[in-house]
């Protein structure tokens, strides 16, 4: 299972974005809009008190279809930045140390 984790940075600069962007992903998380084919939410979302990011842990089975739906959200003005992280378990440093 490919897990990622997923830093989006909103463009929170007035109450109205933040009103756009929580309707945004209020559509998908309740499966109005819903995630690219093969996306699957498995933990989260999170909101961040420091910083205007919502984070989300995402099994991703081809993270390049999300291209064209996460660009459109960039270019919409609603979203400013993301970090996709791949993450596996710890187990796997097991076999790092072990190549080492």
């Amino acid at each position: 299972m490919p897990l990622y984790l997923d830093e989006i940075w909103l463009n929170e600069t007035s109450p109205d974005n933040t009103k756009k962007i929580h309707q945004m992903f209020q559509g998908v998380l309740s499966g109005k809009t819903g995630f690219p084919a093969g996306v699957t939410l498995k933990a989260g979302p999170w909101a961040s008190n420091e910083e205007a990011k919502i984070i989300l842990i995402l099994d991703i089975q081809d993270h390049a279809k999300t291209f064209v739906t996460f660009s459109t959200i960039m270019a919409s003005g609603l979203v400013t930045k993301r970090r996709l992280t791949p993450i596996v378990e710890w187990s796997a440093m097991d076999e790092v140390v072990k190549a080492l």
